[in-house]
């Protein structure tokens, strides 16, 4: 049998073990940079599907959730939790335990294999008090984490590009953890690889070279943050200073903040981060992120095509943060 691949997140070790080396390839290139660990933790075994289709949920474990893209069923114990492209994942509550059939395209497609693995451990990260965001997240020279959070195409990576080509540090590029420790909000680092499209790469001098020779279109490029920005590019943790709900506005001369209030900011970040059918954590993530609003300072992000004045912009933004 091969032997597991053991990582340090935050103080917990996560153990994969796979008999396919390309799923082992893959969890190293986006876990590989976490100090290794000896002793397990959370365990985690995938196999890879045979077919295009996952399969079926367990015939006696009652639906908790459907969805076209992910549905959840099970009890307070164990979960299953099927997306028909992926896979089928069993997680084991009591037992820190997940087990996974998954598709090619966990493989194939681009942060198809991030998702699944997050979507999989996200209720054993909430039951440690770790709370996942969709967001990208990164760290001031002053030391505060910034969310930019939103939905898909408002935005997001290209601003988060933005600071780090301005030496800001990286804590995630989708799905960083917050967690409460004395009633305040701490942004954990979650690992993932970079992605953009080729326009917004065009944009840095230095990310311009990820963009091949005579490229076709607009093509989505992957690569690692430290071959982009240097090893030293992730930070581990931050105070969460503000939360930016990006928005692309067209004929804008200059990108400007619009500060919105605590109430608002919460409703923004349900999408982003409750699962309803989680009903044990959402008491405690409602509160997490009524803390987060009454904390970080919240604003609507109106973009403009110039880039460069992000960084000074969010930065003025957290500044004012309570």
């Amino acid at each position: 049998m091969t032997p597991p691949i053991t990582v340090l997140l935050h103080g917990l070790p996560l153990t994969f073990r796979a008999e396919d080396a390309a799923l082992r390839e893959r969890f190293r290139a986006v876990y590989g940079h976490l100090l290794p660990a000896a002793a397990p933790g959370i365990h985690i075994d995938w196999q890879l599907h045979p077919a295009d289709v996952a399969p079926l949920p367990p015939a006696d474990m009652p639906e908790l959730a459907p969805g076209e893209l992910v549905s959840y069923y099970g009890n307070t114990v164990q979960i299953a939790i099927r997306m028909p492209k992926y896979g089928l994942l069993t997680v084991d509550l009591d037992q820190n335990r997940v087990e996974g059939r998954v598709t090619a395209n966990c493989l194939s497609v681009y942060g198809a294999f991030e998702d699944v693995m997050m979507i999989s451990l996200a209720p054993l990260y909430r039951r440690r008090g770790w709370f996942p965001l969709h967001a990208f997240a990164a760290v001031s020279p002053a030391g505060q984490a910034a969310l930019i959070t939103g939905a898909m195409g408002a935005g997001k990576t290209t601003t988060g590009l933005a600071l780090l080509a301005a030496g800001w540090k990286l804590l995630s590029n989708d799905s960083p953890l917050l967690r409460l420790r004395d009633d305040s909000v701490e942004v954990l680092a979650y690992p993932g690889r970079l992605s953009a499209f080729d326009d917004s790469l065009a944009r840095f001098e230095r990310l311009a070279g990820f963009i091949p020779p005579h490229s076709a279109g607009r093509e989505k490029r992957v690569f690692d943050a430290a071959d982009a920005f240097g090893p030293e590019v992730w930070a581990d943790t931050a105070p969460a200073g503000g939360v930016f709900f990006p928005e692309i506005v067209p004929g804008l001369a200059k990108s400007e903040l619009a500060p919105i209030g605590p109430t608002e900011s919460v409703l923004q970040l349900l999408p982003q981060a409750i699962e309803g059918w989680d009903k044990t954590a959402i008491a405690r993530h409602l509160h997490l992120l009524s803390r987060l609003a009454a904390q970080a300072a919240c604003y609507r992000l109106r973009l403009a095509p110039n880039v460069a004045e992000l960084p000074a912009l969010i930065a003025a933004g957290l500044a004012r943060s309570t």
